[in-house]
């Protein structure tokens, strides 16, 4: 996309959330919010060397970890998210897996970034630790979600890598991310939600 056209479509955004937010229509300012930032963050990421960073941050902890699985994995210094896996359970060579936006955990970042951060009914300190804490987690969550990839090539071969990939470890990635929702957004909100109304009977 555009740098201007990113722009423009930044200016409206923010201008719409503003609109919603003075006027305090609350479900409009954080369903138009949450979505704009989760694009802005996305296509700041990959437009600058933030996606690099991300990846090659990926391909490291996945080789740390499945070193301490005996698990032998190497990275290239010089492509970032590159990472090899050893393959054993057949003849003895190297696959190669690169760590993409897909894989990078950037896309989901993002997504859980904009719907903290646009939560009205916290204060920014707790928008900002939650966001950390969530970030840290997902960055786990994609960790363990290569890491079954990288078991499936090395003990079951290559012929594991569509379903260790397209099936297992999305499953998992994606379990990992709604646990990191319920307990970040839905569980705190549902909390809110019931002293809210604890209180109403209390009151009434």
């Amino acid at each position: 996309m555009d740098i201007a056209v990113a722009a423009i479509l930044a200016t409206l955004w923010m201008l719409a959330v503003l609109f919603f937010r003075l006027n305090r229509i609350w479900l409009p300012y954080y369903i138009t919010g949450s979505v704009g930032l989760a694009f802005l963050v996305i296509f700041i990421g990959r437009n600058t060397p933030i996606e690099p960073a991300l990846q090659t941050a990926v391909a490291q902890g996945v080789h740390l970890v499945a070193d301490l699985f005996n698990i032998p994995t190497d990275t290239f210094e010089g492509t970032p998210g590159a990472l090899l896996v050893l393959v054993i359970s057949q003849d003895i060579g190297w696959t190669m897996l690169q760590v993409t936006v897909e894989s990078s955990g950037l896309l989901e970042s993002g997504v859980v970034f904009g719907m903290l951060m646009m939560y009205p009914a916290w204060s920014m300190r707790r928008r900002f630790s939650y966001v950390l804490l969530a970030l840290a987690l997902t960055y786990v969550a994609n960790i363990v979600r290569l890491l079954v990839i990288v078991a499936a090539l090395h003990f079951l071969g290559k012929d594991s890598l569509l379903v260790s990939h397209t099936i297992i470890g999305r499953a998992v990635f994606f379990l990992g991310v709604i646990l990191i929702y319920w307990f970040l957004l839905t569980r705190p909100t549902l909390g809110a939600v019931r002293k809210k109304l604890d209180d109403e009977l209390v009151a009434s």
